[in-house]
């Protein structure tokens, strides 16, 4: 078994911010705020390809521990994904007076059933 992040690594809190599409009654859309505490937001130079093939230059990742990291319901989604039955039209983490855009979402698994930590690729 994979030792969870340590809370001393975890020293950021951030904020989630999503937005859903108007609904098909053409509601105005919503925005959903979620206060990440004991996350680690590292900048970074890695590539990511999305489903069209675009390259995007990743400005940093977030590492949210399934154990350590709060609130334990947080749900991190990319554009078109349905969360709470609606469809999202971006994801965004704000911190350090910056906002970035949720580009990739990798859940990192401890066994082959449960997720030990997920690593967001933001941009």
């Amino acid at each position: 078994m994979i030792s969870q992040i340590p809370k001393k690594l975890l020293i950021h809190s951030a904020e989630l911010i999503t937005k859903f599409d108007p609904d098909k009654w053409g509601n105005s859309a919503e925005e959903e705020k979620i206060f990440l505490r004991n996350v680690r937001i590292e900048y970074s130079e890695k590539s990511s390809t999305d489903n069209y093939g675009t390259d995007h230059e990743l400005a940093a990742t977030l590492f949210f521990d399934c154990k350590n990291s709060s609130p334990k319901d947080a749900k991190f989604a990319l554009k078109s994904d349905i969360l709470n039955g609606k469809t999202v039209n971006i994801q965004q983490i704000k911190f350090g007076g910056k906002r970035f855009t949720v580009k990739t979402i990798e859940p990192l698994y401890a066994d082959s059933e449960k997720i030990h930590h997920y690593e967001v690729g933001l941009v």
